[in-house]
């Protein structure tokens, strides 16, 4: 095989450059890009971490395309480190969750390495985001952190810890919009405007490789990235859910902020930090963004040092979460947006006419999801009107089927001597069906006769 160092593609040894772009192909720079593992072609590098590398797959034989995770040679007489590939194989694919990479499949290589198999997404990590677009808007931040809080909160409740999140471990695919959002305009008072969203960040938790170390009760044994760890793990304790709402915390502080609450050159200058100095205030740091009260009260928690007085679980932080509302919020908030700013000084016309949005929203919802269920309904009594009408021709039209010596018609049911329910443009049962039915009863009547 050949690789093209621009298009990053694969060719076969037919050829010396590029067709796409005419660029020299060279020798692949992973030795198993070409290869097949189980029923996937490798195609492409996707990543690299600390565990092992992650490529771009092809079934082959339905032709889809999967990601392939696979074990770093060097571990594979670390009993520990195997078992904890597996296990995150395992954790993923037993919580099954939509914002959770989904894993479809496991199997060893030729040289005895497991892999397994995920969903191949498009889209980018959350670090990526936050490097190219940070500070974030308040909405989407949120929206983001509420996807993968409650990822985290089925992992709680399997009994799973994941131990390692941050930006790189919260994937991003890009979907079309699908909410209106709602623009307050300048000052509290004014007015507002709606828009759809453009797009929709969905997203997926990945890597719960660390979480395995869990289970391997070692002293020495730190287990996380330091800027995101928790105060507890920096001291080398076992986390809890209640270490992964610390980092959770961390990654909202960034995304809105485009900065870490503690930084250092080394660990130990983070971690040192992180035991003895206060949680930052947003508000009093940023003094220039629009950052609601709220967020502070929220990474006051999130942030506590001693794990007693931080969220004792996800649903306390998703329930706080979903109150911190900026200028800018979806339209589904409202009622929560005008009960958290009701001692707020909002002009009582402004929260009359955002509460009609809603009501109308919601009354047009409603008013659209009656019709539709009503008219499946009739429909639904329509065909089986029809049908019974039908049946009578089956049964009395089948080909070589003698004429019924007892010519009285069939008998019906109550409600079939009624005419089908129709819509006012419906048309008319058709007349040779019609014609039909009434020369085969008239047939009988003079048969008796």
């Amino acid at each position: 095989m050949r690789y093209c160092p621009v298009c990053k593609n694969l060719f076969h040894d037919d050829g010396d450059v590029c067709p796409y772009d005419g660029a020299k192909l060279e020798v692949p720079p992973d030795d198993r890009l070409g290869q097949q593992v189980g029923s996937y072609l490798l195609l492409k590098v996707l990543g690299r971490g600390g565990m092992g590398t992650v490529y771009r797959a092809e079934h082959v034989f339905i032709g889809k395309s999967f990601a392939v995770k696979i074990l770093h040679p060097r571990f594979m007489e670390h009993r520990e480190i195997v078992d904890r590939f597996i296990f995150e194989a395992r954790a993923a694919a037993r919580i099954n969750h939509p914002n959770i990479v989904d894993i479809t499949d496991f199997g060893y290589t030729p040289e005895g390495l497991p892999f397994f198999v995920m969903e191949h997404m498009e889209g980018r990590e959350l670090i990526d985001l936050i490097l190219e677009e940070a500070p974030l808007p308040v909405y989407r931040a949120v929206n983001i952190m509420a996807q993968a809080a409650d990822a985290l909160l089925a992992c709680h409740e399997e009994g799973i810890v994941h131990q390692d999140l941050k930006p790189e471990n919260l994937f991003l695919v890009r979907r079309a919009g699908r909410r209106k959002l709602i623009h307050l305009l300048g000052e509290a008072s004014a007015s507002y405007r709606t828009e759809m969203e453009e797009s929709y960040d969905m997203v997926k938790v990945l890597d719960f490789g660390v979480a395995h170390l869990a289970t391997l009760q070692e002293a020495d044994t730190i287990a996380g990235t330091p800027e995101y760890m928790a105060p507890e793990q920096a001291r080398g304790i076992k986390g809890d859910k209640r270490s992964d709402i610390y980092s959770l915390g961390v990654i909202l502080y960034e995304m809105l902020t485009n900065d870490l609450p503690y930084v250092g050159k080394t660990s130990d200058e983070v971690f040192r930090k992180v035991f003895t100095e206060p949680v930052p205030s947003v508000r009093q740091r940023y003094p220039e963004m629009d950052i609601p009260l709220e967020v502070d009260y929220l990474m006051e928690r999130a942030l506590a040092k001693d794990p007693q007085d931080r969220y004792q679980n996800l649903e306390q932080f998703i329930s706080d979460l979903n109150c911190c509302f900026g200028k800018v919020f979806y339209s589904r908030d409202i009622p929560t947006v005008l009960k958290q700013r009701k001692d707020m000084d909002v002009d009582p016309a402004l929260a009359a006419d955002l509460g009609k949005l809603f009501d109308r929203s919601k009354q047009r919802n409603s008013s659209l999801q009656s019709k539709k269920r009503l008219a499946t309904v009739e429909k639904a009594e329509s065909i089986t009107a029809l049908r019974r009408k039908e049946s009578v021709v089956v049964q009395t039209r089948e080909y070589g089927s003698p004429e019924p010596d007892d010519t009285r018609p069939l008998a019906k049911e109550p409600d079939d001597t009624r005419p089908l329910a129709k819509e006012p443009d419906e048309p008319a049962i058709d007349p040779v069906l019609a014609k039909d039915l009434s020369s085969l009863f008239g047939k009988g009547k003079k048969k008796k006769k």
